[in-house]
């Protein structure tokens, strides 16, 4: 329907605005479509006001529960000092809860953070691995590598050092023949570094010569370093087929040590 103004120019609508546009101008509504007034009470300095919508300029506060339920409300505050303020003394009654209750503050957490960077770093100059670091310091390894970085530590500096130490390990004891644990072993090590894609899968072959009663194996491996352009190759052998891979092994960590914790290449 079209409305026409009248003679002074003005249309009936302008004249005659309704109820709910009249009192509530830009401000939130309620549900329900309730056209009797209420209060509206700031929970910070008390202020109050009454009409059918909530005023303009306030701050209503709700927490979404999820799924299909309505959203809880949780204050209404008059201005933003009032719900800074709000936020501050949410900070006091939790902090005084966690003193009633004996757990850890803020400030309690942010120290024992401190604690736990400060030990971790001491443990990763030493050679412990990240992983090593976490399950000494019973914090999930993620987590401890979150810190870490946020706290401005290189973590892949301090990969690579401690690569470089399990390289030396690894190929001295198998150049030895000394006793090697899962971890130390080289073939162990070269599988960890496939499943974090420093390398591309190991390609292996192993050949016999020598007489039935004596053989000699040789293993020859092969892969291509992520962050590098060649592929790279090493040769092993040894009475055994366990031993060649030993050997071939570590020879392939002398090789490809380096380039697979070089920078990419740009």
């Amino acid at each position: 329907m079209t409305e026409h103004p009248d003679r002074d120019g003005t249309r009936p609508s302008d004249a005659h605005p309704p109820p709910s546009r009249a009192r509530g101008g830009l401000a939130a509504t309620r549900s329900g479509h309730q056209e009797s007034e209420r209060s509206f009470f700031c929970r910070v300095c008390h202020r109050s006001e009454r009409g059918i919508w909530v005023p303009a300029g306030w701050y209503l506060l709700e927490r979404a529960p999820g799924g299909r339920g309505r959203h809880i409300r949780l204050g209404l505050y008059c201005s933003v000092t009032c719900l800074v303020q709000a936020g501050q003394m949410l900070e006091e009654g939790a902090a005084a809860h966690a003193r009633r209750t004996n757990l850890p503050s803020e400030e309690d957490r942010r120290r024992e953070r401190q604690r736990v960077v400060t030990v971790a770093q001491t443990l990763l100059a030493g050679g412990a691995s990240i992983r090593q670091a976490a399950e000494q310091l019973a914090v999930p390894t993620f987590t401890l590598k979150t810190w870490l970085k946020e706290a401005g530590i290189r973590i892949e500096h301090a990969a690579a050092e401690q690569e470089a130490a399990r390289i030396a390990v690894a190929t001295s004891a198998a150049a030895t023949g000394a006793r090697l644990t899962t971890e130390q072993h080289p073939v162990s090590l070269l599988n960890e570094w496939v499943q974090q894609e420093r390398i591309t899968p190991l390609e292996w072959t192993v050949t016999t010569s020598g007489p039935g009663h004596a053989p000699l194996f040789t293993a020859t491996v092969a892969t291509h370093p992520v962050n590098a352009g060649h592929r790279v190759t090493a040769t092993g052998s040894g009475p055994s087929k366990a031993i060649a891979r030993t050997a071939a092994a570590a020879a392939l960590l002398e090789e490809v040590g380096a380039a697979a914790f070089a920078d990419p290449p740009v």
